[in-house]
């Protein structure tokens, strides 16, 4: 079974666990902060997941060290400890977010432009795409000179470009190479 497929399963799980005992928004809130950890201490996973270390020692940091993190997510942690599956957390916590953003209707998109979108702008370009996509749009706008205008929009997986940059090269290949782009 691919680690990916069995995230999946263990964040679906904890999911369903966590939304029965309605606990969700506060486990989603604890394993963005824990998330946020993770990226910086990724020696945190490797600790939990080291076959030397015993998993009574484990389970013993976790209690001791991450407490802060709500007794559900504790729980977690615990479980894939006793599963020798700590490799997974980073891809369970992910599984988990991402089940929430569907749960919730929200949908996270990036706008790449050239420039930085002002709010009035910005709130325009989100209010558009929350029309489109039938969700609750939390948007990033991400600055790139090199489009040279326009804008390209990331979402799940999908890249929606509008930039001028790509037009100037759709001209120049269909006038075949004859400008300098």
């Amino acid at each position: 079974m691919s680690t990916n497929i069995a995230a999946k399963r263990y964040a679906g799980a904890f999911f369903r666990y966590v939304k029965d005992h309605g606990q969700v928004d506060e486990v989603y809130t604890a394993l963005q902060r824990l998330q946020r950890t993770l990226a910086a201490e990724p020696r945190l996973v490797e600790f939990l997941q080291h076959p030397g270390i015993s998993r009574a020692e484990k389970k013993a940091f976790v209690a001791d060290h991450l407490a802060a993190y709500t007794v559900w997510v504790q729980r977690l942690l615990v479980y894939v400890i006793n599963q020798g599956r700590a490799e997974l957390l980073p891809d369970i916590i992910e599984g988990f977010m991402d089940r929430y953003k569907d749960e919730k209707g929200i949908a996270e998109v990036e706008l790449v432009t050239a420039a930085g979108l002002d709010d009035a702008l910005l709130g325009k370009v989100v209010q558009f795409l929350e029309k489109k996509l039938d969700k609750q749009v939390v948007a990033r706008n991400i600055v790139e000179p090199q489009i040279i205008g326009g804008l390209v929009i990331r979402h799940e997986g999908m890249v929606y470009d509008g930039s001028v940059r790509t037009m100037l090269q759709q001209v120049k290949r269909r006038l075949g190479g004859g400008i300098g782009v």
